[in-house]
Formats: C-alpha cells, sequence, structure tokens
C-alpha cells in the first residue's frame, strides 16, 4: 500500500499543498511538529514505522525532502530505515524515488544528500533569524 507523509511546523500552516499531489489510494499522515523533531518520534512518523514494520506500507510520498525533517543525520536515518524494510521514498518536487527494481537509486541517494543538507542550513537560519 502507498502511503504520503505531510508535516508541517504549526497549525496555521495549511497543507493543501502538500495534498496536492496525493493520490486517492494513499494512506495519509499528517504531523504537526517541527522538522527538528526526530521522525522517530513525531506521532504520525510513529504510526507510519509501524505501518511500514507490519508490511502495510511499501511506497511512501513527500512533497519535498525536508518533510521528512531539517536535521540531515536524521533524514539519513530515515531513508535507511525505509531502505531496510524495501520501502520506496517518493520526492514529488525532485521526481525522483530511492529505488528502481529493488536496488537503490545513486542518484537519489547523491540529491537527497545535497537537499538535506539544504533543509538543515534553511533550519539553522530560521532558528538564527527568530532568536
Amino acid at each position: 500500500m502507498k502511503a504520503r507523509y505531510i508535516r508541517v511546523s504549526t497549525g496555521a500552516q495549511n497543507t493543501a499543498r502538500q495534498e496536492e499531489r496525493q493520490a486517492k489510494d494513499e494512506k495519509v499522515f499528517i504531523d504537526v511538529v517541527s522538522g527538528s523533531t526526530p521522525f522517530k518520534d513525531r506521532e504520525r512518523g510513529k504510526e507510519l514505522i509501524k505501518a511500514i514494520e507490519e508490511n502495510e506500507i511499501n511506497y511512501v510520498s513527500v512533497s519535498s525532502i525536508d518533510r521528512l525533517g531539517r536535521n540531515l543525520y536524521d533524514i539519513l536515518t530515515t531513508l535507511e530505515f525505509f531502505k531496510e524494510k524495501g520501502v520506496i521514498l517518493k520526492v514529488d518536487n525532485l521526481g525522483i524515488e530511492s529505488l528502481i527494481k529493488g536496488k537503490e537509486n545513486q542518484a537519489f541517494k547523491l540529491i537527497i544528500s545535497v537537499m538535506a543538507n539544504i533543509a538543515e542550513m534553511e533550519r539553522d537560519t530560521i532558528f538564527r533569524a527568530s532568536a
């Protein structure tokens, strides 16, 4: 089964932009939590992990990689978990999937590493601007 993971930082933010590409057969997991909170510690993140571990979910879509988080290590840890479980991650704004025919997509790995670094830098910039 397919899933879509959506995250916004505050309840004042709208999820509509992230829901635009949602397929009707996707189970949706929506978290309202800071991107600095580890994926495994988020309420809906925990539910998605459980569904993956119970072999209910084998494909996850996100609108952009920063929806998984704003911490490089946490994003890479989440991606490694998906890979170990054979779950394909699709990042909509990049139009790329993590696995191709069950094998790791090397282009995905490179691009996501760069994008995850950018997400972390953006988080640091946001934090400094609000301090």
